[in-house]
């Protein structure tokens, strides 16, 4: 394989695929991402977490100041303070679900742009600037994203059932756990956003605000909600780590989170 020599941005995902399987972000992968960035190369962190998660990632990886959070919703850069894009979710539909999911005792997170809220059944997992709501109609900013979590896989199959009858909402990403039937977990978790908003939206908007060509585009990611942003980018790179589903339409192949999988990929074909 040759050098890629025409690639002006590069859209890395977080969990398993930036970090490794202890969650932080290896010296490799800085490295790689910092000279990418030197070479003038936009190197955007592109995640299902919240915005002041992907912020610290960013941050950390040397990655450049632009990043797409919440699966797509929002386009940010934390120099300026700036959202290029955003993708508001429709509080009365998130109210039906928060209450539905208060009445099975379950945990739900909302994410703004600047502080995550909870409920009292997942306050104690938060951190000590997160907010503490009784209800959604408290939240007076922006909602980008809603993540809910319960502690079996008979309580997560019934949100998920209700959640598909909410027309204006959809299910982006699911614990790998619920997929596959296994119900021993410790907890299972969704990320519920807009409809009409995945990953590979905020990546076609950010291409198209910053006149990058989609064969100039190149992607790494691991799980299901990856699949729009590999539909999104000339080239999408699956880590060694990935599902089989991601695999299939990859254009490559690179090593496991664990093996620095992201640095080995930019080191050997991009710089």
């Amino acid at each position: 394989m040759d050098k890629l020599n025409n690639i002006k941005a590069i859209f890395v995902d977080i969990d398993g695929t930036l970090t490794n399987s202890e969650k932080s972000v290896p010296e490799e992968n800085r490295a790689a991402i910092k000279s990418a960035v030197e070479k003038g190369i936009q190197v955007v962190i592109c995640s299902g977490r919240g915005n002041q998660y992907v912020e610290l990632r960013s941050k950390l990886a040397n990655a450049s100041n632009w990043i797409i959070s919440s699966n797509g919703a929002q386009i940010y850069n934390y120099a300026t303070k700036e959202t290029l894009f955003g993708n508001e979710m429709n509080v009365n539909s998130i109210e039906k679900v928060t209450k539905y999911v208060d009445e099975r005792h379950c945990g739900y997170i909302i994410n703004c742009s600047d502080i995550r809220y909870s409920n009292r059944f997942l306050y104690r997992k938060m951190d000590v600037q997160d907010g503490l709501i009784d209800s959604v109609t408290e939240v007076v900013k922006p909602i980008y994203q809603l993540v809910v979590e319960a502690n079996s896989y008979e309580q997560i199959d019934e949100i998920v059932k209700y959640v598909n009858t909410i027309e204006d909402l959809q299910i982006l990403n699911y614990t790998p756990g619920y997929l596959k039937g296994i119900k021993t977990l410790d907890h299972y978790y969704l990320d519920i956003n807009s409809k009409n908003i995945d990953k590979g939206v905020a990546i076609s908007e950010f291409l198209k605000l910053f006149k990058i060509k989609k064969e100039e585009a190149l992607c790494f990611g691991d799980h299901i909600n990856d699949e729009p942003m590999f539909r999104a980018c000339g080239i999408g790179v699956a880590m060694g780590n990935a599902n089989d589903n991601l695999k299939a339409i990859a254009t490559y192949t690179t090593k496991t989170n664990d093996e620095n999988g992201v640095a080995y990929f930019i080191n050997k074909y991009i710089l």
